[in-house]
């Protein structure tokens, strides 16, 4: 259109001689307009090319922002599970042989038996016990390749040597449906009162000594014929909310 415009206006002037100003200006204005049209299609193509590419970019850094947060979680759970193997090593035993994830738990709130996401390929053993900064979490009973069954402190079939700190004595804890602990057949050094700090003795030889195994919650009514006492003992260790335990090298 602008080659047939440009024509016209050669043989025109070619006859004419000089153009008129209206014809000059109408000649003009839709060459104008086709320039400045072009010029608006690119820039808005540009534009279209350029946000495609910023959405791109956007998208790339917001997935490595995702990936960062996700490796500064992991090393956060990592520097954790060294503080309380740490801790566990410098307030319980020396004798930590590896970190363990809980994948699972018996059926009920007294979560009796856990399972554990390690087995004999990570070096875990029957008769390890098992435990937190904040206190006993059970014993292992069966191992499989990749995992591991803790009798828990609070199942009924749980025998743990017991004493209380500070106070001496020697007893048995023994798990209660429910998820409490029973001390029996508790032999007195000093008055057991509430509030008092049970521990793990000697007796037994399954677990070191000193680990925090509950407070006392009730001391029960002494039986007349029965030197030994009994008491209710509150799990140091909420097991409904484990997410690792420690598991220390068999007694």
């Amino acid at each position: 259109m602008l080659l047939a415009l440009g024509l016209l206006t050669f043989a025109f002037t070619a006859f004419v001689g000089r153009v008129p100003a209206d014809l000059s200006a109408a000649v003009a204005l839709p060459h104008n307009l086709l320039y400045r049209t072009g010029t608006n299609v690119r820039i808005t193509l540009q534009d279209m090319l350029d946000r495609r590419n910023l959405l791109v970019e956007v998208g790339d850094l917001r997935q490595r922002v995702a990936t960062l947060e996700q490796d500064n979680r992991d090393l956060e759970l990592r520097v954790q599970r060294l503080r309380e193997v740490l801790a566990v090593r410098q307030e319980q035993s020396p004798g930590v042989v590896t970190t363990a994830p809980v994948i699972g738990g018996s059926p009920g709130p007294a979560l009796a038996r856990l399972t554990l996401g390690k087995g004999t390929r990570s070096g875990v053993l029957a008769d390890m016990p098992v435990t937190i900064p904040s206190g006993l979490v059970g014993i292992v009973t069966d191992v499989a390749g990749g995992t591991a069954v803790v009798r828990t402190v609070v199942d009924p079939q749980s025998r743990v040597g017991v004493t209380v700190r500070g106070k001496g004595g020697q007893g048995i804890a023994i798990g209660e449906v429910g998820g409490g602990i029973r001390v029996t057949r508790f032999i007195l050094d000093q008055p057991v009162e509430v509030g008092d700090q049970v521990e793990t003795s000697s007796y037994g030889g399954l677990f070191p000594n000193g680990v925090l195994v509950g407070v006392v919650e009730e001391v029960l009514p002494p039986d007349p014929n029965e030197l030994r006492r009994s008491f209710l003992v509150r799990p140091a260790v909420d097991l409904s909310t484990l997410r690792e335990v420690v598991l220390l090298a068999p007694q």
